[in-house]
């Protein structure tokens, strides 16, 4: 009876937290899109201690609280699922042996699972579940082999997100030990361990955010605002055209008529003042394409990375809907390793985007130029991935 009722307290105390934290959540939110993260973002390093309690006993033996300790590393994998692997050390069967174990299990997300991901939500209430191997020298988790048995464990858990990084749970969770010198005998009793604990997330990489915040720009509302200014510069550099040929035929006037060599120098001059200005609005014009869909990469990669693809297809969009364009594909390089390498590692990206656009989008080669910067036109810090990429700008004719 007395077990009954531990267990039913444990759950009902950790659901009624939970559900009294999510109510004061607002009905109507914002909608969020999870960012697709690399894997070295969202790592956890935490430990948790607590309370062990041996529910496998004999008679009237009774129950007696030890005491449990862990350490834990996680791995988001979305805003639903965590990886998670876990040493633990206990008290157990009322203290009489110590164990030690190791296992590899996921946490679930109920509330995410049901409401979606909101990166602004502090709570969160979970399932988890384990399994792994112990070693038990005392022989009293499992009498008959005593040394090393497998098991498996399931639980609740419920965290709060206090501070950018630091988050604090409370977790319930029971464990099954089995015989590993009998595996097929099934398990030998089962004990609890609640605990409360504390983590600290190491966030996400630079490389991570400059991609996330590239991505950001991606959006329709930029693109069509990108379009409004390729036009608006297409316009004035027609204009532009039309005054130089203009001023053309008048010094071809001015030649035929055999004017004197001041006016004509002053013609020269005139023209050459335009043709400065217009170089300058070809100049304009090539930023609108170089930076919002620059492809970035980690340190000495040239191939187009997978999370890049978006801006690969945006590419190909603009080229697709505008036959005539044709672009100039320059590879960056920052400063790790020598001038020599990172020239031909600039090159080798450049090579790679314009295979890309050819094969998997149909391009025609004779439209793409490429070229290579190396190590040269850094933006800020030389380490920054904005100095790792490749840039398009359009080829004025």
């Amino acid at each position: 009876m007395l077990k009954r009722i531990l267990k039913i307290g444990m759950v009902a105390s950790v659901m009624m937290c939970s559900f009294s934290a999510f109510a004061q959540e607002e009905q109507t939110q914002k909608e969020y899109q999870y960012p697709n993260y690399s894997f070295w973002s969202n790592w956890s390093l935490g430990a948790n201690g607590g309370m062990t309690l041996n529910l496998d006993r004999a008679g009237d033996e009774e129950i007696q609280p030890s005491w449990g300790f862990g350490l834990f590393v996680s791995k988001e994998l979305n805003h639903v699922w965590d990886l998670r692997l876990q040493g633990n050390l206990h008290n157990v069967k009322n203290g009489m042996g110590k164990s030690g174990s190791m296992t590899v299990g996921f946490t679930f997300s109920i509330i995410d699972a049901i409401k979606g991901y909101n990166p602004e939500r502090a709570w969160k209430f979970y399932l988890l579940g384990s399994a792994g191997m112990g070693v038990d020298k005392s022989g009293v988790i499992v009498e008959d082999y005593g040394q090393v048995y497998y098991l498996a464990g399931a639980g609740l858990g419920l965290s709060y997100r206090f501070a950018e990084r630091w988050t604090a749970a409370l977790e319930a969770n029971a464990y099954l030990p089995g015989d590993l010198g009998s595996p097929f005998d099934g398990f030998k009793g089962y004990y609890a361990y609640t605990s409360l604990g504390l983590a600290y997330n190491f966030g996400v990489t630079a490389t991570d955010k400059a991609r996330i915040a590239q991505e950001a720009m991606l959006t329709q509302e930029n693109f069509d605002a990108l379009t409004q200014e390729r036009d608006q510069a297409k316009n004035e550099l027609e204009v532009s055209k039309k005054s130089e040929r203009a001023l053309q035929e008048k010094v071809a006037a001015l030649e035929k008529a055999q004017v004197n060599n001041e006016r004509l120098a002053k013609s020269e001059e005139e023209l050459a003042k335009l043709r400065a200005q217009i170089d300058q609005i070809k100049k304009e014009q090539l930023t609108f394409y170089a930076l919002p869909l620059s492809i970035l990469y980690s340190v000495d990669e040239y191939r187009v990375p997978a999370t890049e693809m978006k801006k690969m297809k945006a590419i190909a969009r603009v080229m697709n809907d505008n036959p005539d364009y044709k672009f100039t594909i320059v590879g960056f390089a920052d400063y790790t390793g020598s001038a020599d390498y990172n020239q031909k590692l600039s090159e080798k990206r450049a090579e790679e985007a314009k295979k890309v656009l050819v094969k998997k989008y149909g391009i025609a080669e004779d439209r793409l130029i490429i070229a290579g910067k190396g190590q040269g036109d850094s933006f800020g810090d030389v380490k920054l991935p904005i100095n790792r990429r490749v840039s398009f700008y359009r080829v004025i004719e």
